[in-house]
């Protein structure tokens, strides 16, 4: 493999709605909300996992057959949402000694997408849900899962009949139920993202000795899974049964291992130029988790003032200003399965979302436009100063000004299941610097 020497960057978004079908939302889903609904998907882990790649393969060759013939120095950066991957149950549910569907799905991938035909690509895979359960029917049976699952059902009942004040404070024993699971839970589950290169991925110290890394969410959010299924199932998943693994980040957030829960590794690390790329798994972004760790990373610079491309993979986030971790020149990268950004309904668009001044585009389920998708992109002008964004001493970023030029719409053709995996159907791809490239600032 000819050492890499990306000069510029271009983003590939897949705006693909990856919310469960059926969505009956409490509070607002997307800002501090819950929801009911149902899991979409194969029964058989492998089945399913075969299902969503072929999607996912249409989502890549359609990117892929718009670039533009000439693209030597580009490094092509592909991304998708939160809980692309994910069964009927919620989590794809192994036992003890079975291979970790992860494991497996990070096998197609590498086949599917094999180093020698994307060389010049950095793929962001969206996430993977996991828990590990000898016995799911004994899990599903269990006392405490009858009793919470009966107490959320009943409070979401009555919130939907409530109103004004009532209806609030029905909703604040809801997250005070919740809170209460997330510290006793009856599952512990996984939402790894999966990033893969053409190059090598790694640390300053050298590569890793593959293609695949995983980083992995730690905050416990209110809408990760159903607060009950809306089919009457008893056999699912629900968010006041889980909680996410305990991640140390006290020495920072630099990976040391492929499929350790860090979020920072360098791609291409024995290149001139190497790329340092951190992604933090939607609500994670909202806790600053990037940012924090600047101060406790020994790398990527000695400086502490950024990585060079910051990748939010979410179902319900967009960018957040006190949260960017990038270096001056860098970009944030935002790929979202469940609302829309800027100004509604517009395809493309750019302007300040949420304080953060960027690009973006949209997807709207034509069949249900509850169902919707949004990509994001931001470029650092000035990078924060600091990990803690209310610390006196600290600054937040600041952004370049981009525009609605840079953003093309490119359709995903329609695969015959498509409809048994996601509510909203197949998406559309959406590509920052499809005729111009971005300049990359590692260059």
């Amino acid at each position: 493999m000819t050492t890499p020497g990306w000069q510029r960057v271009r983003f590939i978004g897949y705006a693909i709605p990856t919310a469960p079908a059926q969505m009956v939302p409490l509070g607002s889903p997307g800002g501090g909300g819950s929801l009911g609904g149902t899991y979409l998907g194969l029964p058989d882990a492998e089945s399913d996992i075969a299902g969503r790649l072929g999607i996912l393969r249409a989502a890549v060759h359609a990117a892929r057959e718009a670039l533009p013939d000439d693209d030597e120095g580009v490094l092509n950066v592909f991304a998708v949402p939160e809980f692309f991957w994910h069964g009927p149950q919620g989590p794809y549910l192994f036992g003890t000694g079975e291979t970790d569907p992860v494991d497996h799905l990070q096998t197609l991938l590498e086949r599917e997408f094999p180093a020698d035909e994307y060389a010049d690509w950095l793929f962001l895979f969206g996430t993977a849900i996991t828990a590990q359960a000898d016995d799911p029917r004994e899990v599903f049976s269990r006392a405490t899962t009858l009793v919470r699952n009966g107490v959320v059902a009943d409070l979401a009942a009555r919130y939907r009949r409530a109103s004004g004040e009532d209806q609030v404070k029905v909703f604040d024993m809801v997250e005070d139920y919740l809170e209460w699971g997330h510290a006793h839970p009856v599952l512990q589950v996984r939402n790894r993202a999966l990033l893969m290169g053409g190059a090598p991925l790694g640390t300053p110290r050298g590569a890793f000795g593959g293609r695949v890394a995983t980083t992995e969410k730690y905050v416990d959010s209110g809408e990760d899974f159903v607060l009950w299924d809306t089919t009457g199932r008893a056999d699912v998943v629900t968010e006041q049964m889980i909680a996410h693994a305990f991640i140390d980040l006290s020495a920072g957030d630099l990976k040391r291992r492929a499929d350790d829960a860090h979020a920072i590794a360098r791609l291409a690390p024995d290149a001139a130029a190497p790329v340092d790329v951190g992604v933090e798994i939607c609500l994670d972004h909202t806790d600053a988790r990037l940012r924090q760790g600047l101060p406790r990373n020994r790398w990527p610079r000695d400086a502490g003032d950024g990585i060079e491309l910051q990748l939010v993979p979410s179902c319900g986030a967009a960018l957040r200003a006190a949260s960017v971790a990038v270096a001056a020149g860098g970009y944030a990268f935002n790929v979202d399965g469940q609302f829309v950004v800027g100004d509604g309904f517009s395809p493309t668009g750019a302007g300040p979302v949420f304080g953060v001044a960027s690009a973006w585009g949209n997807h709207v389920a034509p069949a249900n436009p509850r169902y919707q998708a949004h990509t994001q992109l931001a470029r650092v002008d000035r990078p924060a100063s600091g990990g803690d964004a209310k610390s006196p001493s600290s600054t937040t970023a600041t952004f370049e000004r981009l525009t609605a030029d840079d953003v093309a719409v490119v359709g995903v053709p329609l695969r015959a299941m498509t409809d048994t995996f996601f509510a909203g159907g197949g998406g559309a791809v959406h590509i920052y610097g499809l005729r111009e490239a971005l300049p990359l600032s590692s260059s």
